[in-house]
């Protein structure tokens, strides 16, 4: 489960997961990195044992360099101290950026959400292409095949997909990426079941181990749950 880019909301849902009952086994949270304020969110939310990560929407920021700032750099250097990774949510042109900053914290486990958003069809973006294949050769580096339907919209088809997804998983290997729904959002272009025969398909050349890696056992290694 994912939280909105509020502090608030992070905090309401690791309450939720705290109620008997819950079956969410994580949140992936927000603090504010580009603030001094961000230690002592950490501090507060991080003991928490169902937080398991940090997603700033860089595809949400105006500024494609904001991940470059120092004060971000600092606090995502802490994020390991608090046994937390780091979601990866841009678009293509955030990417070099992202990647560079992430350099600088060899450390850190992170995982490129939605593919990041790439322009789909039969050509590779250059820029995605050479940004992608760099961030496959950290082995902390992971890759979410999500988040593709809405991208092209309403009579999106298996080929829209094909390239990119072969792409990630040639370079990220089948054991680096994971399926992720993007439910409730992909409900504007695709029911949740067309979404994972989606997956299927684009996976169909997986092995059986491989398969129920992609669906399940890298996102729990990964994640830690």
């Amino acid at each position: 489960m994912q939280a909105a880019q509020t502090f608030e909301e992070t905090e309401f849902l690791l309450h939720l997961l705290s109620q008997p009952g819950s079956t969410v086994l994580g949140v992936t949270g927000w603090v504010q990195l580009d603030s001094p304020q961000a230690l002592a969110q950490l501090d507060k939310i991080a003991p928490h044992p169902k937080l398991v990560a940090i997603r700033p929407m860089l595809q949400d920021i105006q500024a494609d360099d904001w991940v470059m700032q120092p004060q971000v750099i600092e606090h995502m250097r802490r994020l390991p101290q608090y046994h937390l990774r780091f979601e990866v949510l841009t678009y293509p042109q955030q990417l070099p950026y992202a990647l560079r900053a992430i350099e600088r914290v060899p450390e850190l486990d992170i995982v490129i959400n939605h593919l990041s958003k790439p322009r789909y069809g039969t050509t590779l973006q250059k820029e995605w292409r050479d940004c992608m294949k760099q961030f496959a050769q950290n082995p902390h580096a992971y890759c979410k095949l999500s988040g593709m339907v809405t991208e092209v919209g309403k009579g999106w088809s298996i080929a829209d997909f094909q390239a990119h997804a072969e792409y990630a998983l040639e370079h990220f290997g089948p054991y680096r990426v994971m399926f992720g729904s993007d439910w409730p959002v992909c409900l504007q272009c695709a029911t949740y079941e067309e979404v994972v025969t989606l997956a299927e398909l684009l996976t169909s050349q997986l092995k059986e181990e491989e398969r129920n890696a992609f669906w399940g056992a890298n996102a729990a290694r990964f994640y830690g749950v």
